[in-house]
């Protein structure tokens, strides 16, 4: 049996936080990343394969990144069309289901190239925003691999969506805030920044006042619409005390960009969800969509906080199955005040009453 295991924490939504069990004939067979440029480690090399190649597995969706020392006289663009050909990208489906991530390092430019079979998936509003409101960000600092692992992360709930029959909502551009640089065409370029030029970092210094605002709040139901309202606002800025002290210290010490904060926002906003209150604690799930998260709360001397960390430590990211998370709690306050609450789907834990939708694994059944 085969048990691929990945770890990338991010908060409540790590790059991967993986424990897959399943025999996938054919899977391991294609490359999908090729860094002629050198610039990834090895250890992130394997990695990228793993994810892409069970996003393969769950969606059919062939996702590709190459990294090249040089385009020379060609245009990104060219280029990008010669290696969608040259390494069959989509080839395995008659539909045209792959994604192309190409990155010139001499001229720090990225392509995104997106197969006509996925179009209703990425539409390149919605690629631009990704590349000019995240990627930029990382490259800038020269922390590649952390950029495109979150870039990866969010192209892929994108694909989950549309798998549940949810196509792109036009309107999600109020949400994100459209800019003039959101244009048409079979696929997305920008110019990377060059090193140093930004720093990826929540920290936008809300006013006191403003802090004041998010405070504790009398219910969890209060404090989780305030949640909602930080993400609206756009400035991220952790230091808020609708967070515990701890998951304050824990969000201040990761990295932030401006598109992953809305990413964060456009996963639960609008979504159905019931809060189970008991003793000082509190657990928010929601029942029309199955891919988020749960949220957990706690009572303290200032109100109900949000426990960040206890997210990261009781929900577990998965892919190349039937569900996108599983329950991970053992013996903390949590799961012994909401163990009735808990249910076993096929090796999943999840919350009885939640929203518990299978999603449909096309590839290689």
């Amino acid at each position: 049996m085969l048990i691929a295991v990945i770890v990338f924490s991010i908060w409540k939504y790590p790059f991967i936080k993986t424990m897959v069990e399943a025999k996938l004939p054919g899977v391991f067979s294609t490359r999908h990343v090729y860094d002629e440029a050198g610039i990834l480690p090895e250890y992130d090399v394997t990695k990228f394969e793993e994810y892409t190649k069970y996003i393969l597995h769950e969606s059919d969706i062939d996702v590709r990144l190459v990294f090249v020392k040089s385009i020379n006289s060609k245009s990104i663009e060219e280029l990008a069309l010669e290696k969608v050909q040259e390494l069959g990208v989509g080839g395995k489906n008659r539909e045209e289901r792959g994604i192309l991530l190409l990155y010139d390092m001499e001229g720090k430019q990225l392509r995104i190239e997106v197969g006509y079979g996925l179009e209703e998936y990425f539409p390149d509003a919605f690629v631009s925003y990704l590349i000019h409101d995240h990627t930029r960000d990382f490259f800038s600092t020269g922390d590649v691999t952390t950029g495109l692992r979150l870039l990866i992360r969010m192209l892929h709930h994108r694909i989950r969506e549309q798998v549940l029959g949810r196509t792109f909502d036009p309107r999600v551009v109020e949400i994100i805030r459209h800019r003039g640089y959101l244009s048409g065409g079979a696929g997305v370029s920008a110019v990377m920044p060059a090193k140093g030029e930004r720093k990826v970092t929540w920290i936008s210094n809300l006013s006191e006042e403003a802090r004041l605002y998010y405070t504790a709040q009398p219910t969890p139901e209060a404090v989780y619409k305030k949640y909602l309202e930080w993400h609206m606002a756009g400035n991220p800025d952790p230091r808020i005390d609708i967070f515990t002290t701890k998951s304050k210290r824990y969000l201040k010490s990761l990295p932030m960009t401006k598109a992953y904060f809305d990413y964060i926002l456009m996963q639960e906003y609008g979504r159905k969800y019931k809060i189970c209150v008991r003793n000082d604690v509190a657990l928010l799930y929601f029942t029309h969509d199955p891919l988020a998260c749960p949220h957990f709360f706690t009572k303290t001397d200032k109100g109900w906080q949000m426990d960040i960390c206890a997210e990261v430590r009781n929900s577990g990211n998965r892919v190349g199955g039937v569900y996108t998370w599983d329950y991970r709690g053992r013996n903390d306050i949590y799961t012994k005040n909401f163990v009735d609450k808990l249910v076993n789907i096929k090796n999943y834990i999840r919350i009885i009453d939640g929203d518990n939708r299978q999603l449909p694994v096309r590839g290689f059944n």
